[in-house]
């Protein structure tokens, strides 16, 4: 069997002009899953669990990793949901046990609207003025297919299933799914803490 090579997509452009062959073959690990669309790896396993926003991404500092945020964990999904289905089942399934996950999506209230704060509050951008601003069910499909800039679901999202509660100032973001119905949450209080909420631990090729 010919060796795997990593290549930049400036060679694999090369290799079409010269009329070269070549074989994409998807990036594996036991522990992650590679995500293409945003160069990186996802953790296939929820970690870190009982340990409230703050002291989650501290640990992950630690360990040189971070979070997912709602852009991120959009990609992920649209990986996941054909190429390891047992994961999207896991993440999105309406069934016990109770499941749920960090976002690293902070809101702070400013004089001139609403900020989403990520990399652990580093970085601060202006609330994405598409983004949906009253809480309803959506649909999973329409807000993963057309996000806002920032991942969240759009003005225009079609209505479904999924519960989904806007962006509150002082509050974090987080996925759940339980027995009765799933949720997309931006409104939850960071320093709340439960067995079965955890992150999947991403980390950058």
């Amino acid at each position: 069997m010919a060796p795997l090579i990593e290549v930049s997509e400036k060679t694999l452009k090369g290799l079409e002009q010269l009329g070269v062959s070549y074989t994409l073959r998807q990036k594996t690990s036991n522990d992650s899953v590679y995500v293409p669309s945003a160069n990186l790896w996802v953790a296939k396993q929820r970690t870190l669990q009982e340990k409230n926003w703050f002291e989650t991404q501290k640990e992950l500092r630690k360990q040189g990793l971070s979070m997912q945020t709602p852009l991120k964990f959009v990609e992920f999904l649209k990986e996941i949901k054909n190429n390891h289905p047992e994961i999207y089942e896991d993440i999105t399934g309406v069934r016990e046990p109770w499941r749920a996950e960090w976002f690293d999506a902070f809101f702070e209230k400013r004089q001139d609207g609403l900020y989403m704060l990520t990399e652990n509050k580093a970085r601060t951008e202006k609330l994405d003025g598409n983004t949906l601003m009253n809480d309803r069910r959506i649909d999973l499909e329409s807000w993963v297919n057309n996000p806002t800039s920032q991942g969240l679901p759009r003005k225009d999202v079609r209505e479904g299933n999924l519960y989904y509660w806007y962006p509150r100032a002082d509050s974090v973001a987080w996925f759940y799914a339980g027995s009765d119905r799933a949720n997309l949450n931006c409104g939850r209080n960071p320093h709340y803490w439960y067995s079965g909420l955890g992150v999947r631990a991403t980390r950058h090729e």
